[in-house]
């Protein structure tokens, strides 16, 4: 697995539930989404920026819960692109427009 400083990288914190950071532990979900809400918007953006502006690493970090001492992991990834709505068999389906945020290789932080 591959390591990477923290201060090298241009981070996205994900919060999750139980299901899903499981499913992405266990690669069964290699990528993730969100609304295409203005809050989603704005974030993804500077993320975006920060890693292209400043030659960062862009990388996700999921958490599982709110917890401090909540376990975590991290991946990189190529960024984030508009999806429009679609049907997934275990999850259901989007009708609407998402951000969708392909996972790639799962990389160790450290500080």
């Amino acid at each position: 697995m591959l390591t990477l400083k923290r201060k090298d990288c241009a981070i996205l914190p994900l919060v999750l539930k139980r299901k899903w950071y499981d499913m992405i532990a266990c690669n069964r979900k290699r990528e993730e989404y969100r609304d295409k809400k203005d809050y989603w918007t704005r974030r993804m953006s500077r993320w975006a920026d920060n890693s292209k502006f400043h030659k960062l690493h862009p990388v996700v970090e999921f958490r599982l819960g709110y917890a401090s001492s909540a376990p975590h992991m991290a991946f990189i990834s190529s960024g984030f692109y508009e999806r429009d709505g679609c049907y997934y068999p275990e999850w259901g389906e989007w009708p609407e427009l998402h951000y969708f945020i392909p996972l790639e290789e799962r990389v160790e932080l450290e500080d």
